[in-house]
């Protein structure tokens, strides 16, 4: 729906400046159809240019594409990208440089897809959320419908991917926070007796309850513990 009201927008803007100049707003428009059709590819194609030229050492372009023109009638396409490290987006000025806004997959929150109506014109709508700051994330209206449907499945690879080492990374930090109470390396520093004994039992056993660990280990620590006094 969106490509449909950027249509209809541009269509009723000059629409109104050809009856209020008594069609002479058809000589800007003609001059704005120049400059916005004629040459297109080309300044696409330069787009995707720049995007390889930023790339990071190492970093591997996977696939990336121009806005459909209809979500940039009054300025310059986008040009989505996803790499083997990130996700991007390269904005051409209109008088020359770039804006460039990107985000890695690490801090990949969820990927969104829609598929706009008359899809062959307006393509589909892609965004991609930031984990911890939602300013940060990147979205790109009116990216051809075959390359979206293939960037939001590597989006949700990565997603997947990311979520489950936050998973592991999270366990392992809830071990590390129990206070030194893992099979083997158990210590009793401060000498703290019955109280300390209390307090890694009750830790370990958050362990235990939050799926850190299984019952045989929390058995094991427990009786390491107990084997301290």
């Amino acid at each position: 729906m969106k490509g449909i009201t950027h249509l209809a927008a541009a269509v009723g803007i000059w629409l109104a400046i050809s009856v209020l100049s008594i069609g002479f707003g058809l000589i800007p428009l003609a001059i704005w159809a120049l400059l916005v059709f004629v040459g297109a590819e080309g300044r696409a194609a330069k787009a995707q240019a720049q995007l390889e030229r930023i790339l990071m050492t190492g970093e591997t372009l996977i696939v990336a594409a121009p806005q459909h023109r209809v979500f940039a009638l009054f300025k310059r396409r986008a040009v989505l990208a996803i790499t083997s490290s990130r996700v991007l987006t390269l904005q051409r000025g209109l008088i020359g440089g770039f804006r460039m806004v990107d985000m890695q997959w690490k801090d990949l929150k969820d990927v969104r897809i829609e598929q706009n109506i008359l899809d062959q014109l307006c393509g589909s709508n892609l965004a991609f959320d930031h984990l911890s700051q939602p300013q940060m994330a990147v979205a790109v209206d009116g990216v051809p419908s075959e390359v979206a449907t293939a960037m939001y499945g590597r989006g949700q690879s990565e997603e997947q991917a990311w979520e489950e080492k936050r998973r592991i990374r999270g366990l392992e930090e809830m071990r590390a926070q129990a206070g030194g109470v893992t099979v083997g390396t158990m210590t009793d520093a401060g000498g703290g007796g019955s109280e300390r004994i209390v307090d890694d039992i009750q830790r370990a056993k958050s362990l235990l309850d939050s799926g850190a660990i299984s019952d045989v280990e929390f058995q094991e620590m427990k009786a390491k513990i107990l084997g301290r006094a």
